[in-house]
């Protein structure tokens, strides 16, 4: 079913259709370890030993540095994303009702707070960053390295994510009070209501991100 907000055309089985396609790809890569090493493993069908040392063998930098381009990438999608679908039906609806450009600016404004988020932690969960030598005899890096890693990656997944889905929800919204005010002034301020609860949304990831990266020590003993 498609579904219209601000002159973009969205199918809800889009969604689906990715979510299948990132299933597949990782299924995919899982049974072709696997089967790549079937004789190592005793023809196991996943060799979850062996998935196991290859993530644990995984540098906690790359984990540190995934994370942050996690918060900063998807917030600024999701601002992108919110400033397009308000900014093309406020300057459509702008034609026949000029009076609206000025207040409604805000939904743009809320919009673009969702990237500030973003900045905000990338910023935050760089500034936790230490760098710490490996292991001479081993090779591998300290438990707390690794535990940091795993915490900005989730951190700023976390981030990310939310500020993606806050940046589509207050776009969507900012969309509809546009249209709404071109047509009834009086729908200005209670559809403004909504919009500000969307806006929240962001914030619950980024108190939940703040509080990940408090168990960010890389070296910790």
């Amino acid at each position: 079913m498609a579904t219209s907000a601000g002159g973009l055309k969205l199918d809800s089985r889009l969604l689906i259709l990715v979510s299948v396609l990132w299933v597949t790809t990782l299924l995919l890569l899982v049974f072709g370890i696997s089967f790549g090493r079937r004789e190592q493993s005793s023809n196991k069908l996943i060799d979850f030993a062996y998935l196991g040392f290859l993530f644990r063998s995984i540098d906690p930098y790359f984990f540190a540095a995934l994370g942050i381009a996690s918060a900063i990438g998807f917030s600024v999608l999701g601002a992108a994303w919110g400033i397009f679908i308000t900014g093309s039906s406020l300057v459509g609806a702008a034609v026949r009702a000029p009076r609206i450009t000025s207040k409604n600016l805000i939904s743009v404004i809320f919009c673009e707070a969702v990237a500030i988020y973003g900045v905000i932690i990338a910023i935050i969960l760089q500034t936790k960053i230490e760098y710490v030598a490996p292991s001479s005899d081993t090779g591998r890096y300290a438990q707390a390295a690794y535990t940091s890693g795993y915490c900005i990656f989730a951190s700023g997944l976390t981030v990310g994510l939310a500020n993606l889905v806050c940046g589509m929800c207050v776009g969507a919204v900012g969309s509809s009070c546009a249209l709404s005010d071109a047509q009834n002034p009086t729908l200005f301020v209670k559809i403004l209501v909504v919009e500000i609860f969307g806006s929240a949304l962001g914030l619950f990831g980024v108190i939940v991100g703040i509080i990940m990266s408090g168990g960010i020590g890389f070296g910790k003993e």
